[in-house]
C-alpha cells in the first residue's frame, strides 16, 4: 500500500512538533514545514526528466545507514511512491530523541529544491564530488545525477554540524546507486 506523498511529511511534521513540545531548532522545524507545503504544479511537468526508474528509496538508503547518520535507532522505513517521487521516511522512536531521515528521488526532489531555492530564497552551498551537481542547506542536501534528482533530509533538534559530514558521505554513496 502506498501513502500519499504530501500527507506523509505533514504527518511526520505534526509528530515532530508534538515531540518537541515547543522547544527546538528553528532550522530543523523550518526544514520540515517547507516540503510538506509543496503542491504539484504544471511547471514540474515541463522540467527535464527526473525519473526514479525502478529505485526503491528504502533500499537506496537502508535503515542501518539512516541509524548511523542520525546516531540513534530509527523506526523501519515508510516507503511511498507516486508518479513524481520515490521516497522513504525513517521516523524516530516517539520515546527517543527527535530524529528522522528522509530520501526523495525523482521530480518531487527537484520540486523540493526549486521551492527552497527559487520560491523561498534559501541559501545553498555547492558541494563538489556528488553527482553532476549538489547543493546543500542546513539539514538537506540535493543532488542531480544525469536527469535524476535526489534530496536527503535530516530532522533533528541538534545542530546541523553534527550531521553534515555524514550526510555528505551518504549523498556520495547514494549517487553511485542512481
Amino acid at each position: 500500500m502506498t501513502r500519499s506523498f504530501t500527507r506523509l511529511p505533514l504527518a511526520v511534521f505534526a509528530a515532530a512538533t508534538l515531540a518537541a513540545c515547543g522547544g527546538g531548532s528553528k532550522n530543523a522545524l523550518g526544514a520540515t514545514t517547507t516540503f510538506a507545503s509543496t503542491t504539484p504544479t504544471t511547471e514540474a511537468a515541463t522540467t527535464a526528466p527526473t525519473t526514479a526508474t525502478a529505485l526503491n528509496a528504502c533500499e537506496v538508503v537502508t535503515k542501518d545507514q539512516a541509524d548511523a547518520l542520525m546516531q540513534t535507532t530509527l523506526l523501519d522505513g515508510l516507503h511511498a511512491s507516486t508518479t513524481d517521487v520515490e521516497s522513504c521516511t525513517y521516523p524516530g522512536d516517539p520515546t527517543g530523541p527527535t530524529a528522522q531521515f528522509e530520501i526523495f528521488i525523482g521530480a518531487g526532489a527537484k520540486k523540493f529544491y526549486d521551492d527552497d531555492a527559487i520560491t523561498l530564497h534559501h541559501t545553498f552551498t555547492d558541494v563538489p564530488g556528488i553527482g553532476d551537481e549538489a547543493h546543500e542547506e542546513d539539514f538537506v542536501i540535493f543532488f542531480r545525477k544525469g536527469t535524476t534528482w535526489v534530496a536527503l533530509r535530516v530532522t533533528s533538534l541538534d545542530d546541523f554540524a553534527k550531521f553534515k559530514p555524514g550526510l555528505e558521505a551518504l549523498a556520495k554513496d547514494v549517487a553511485t546507486k542512481v
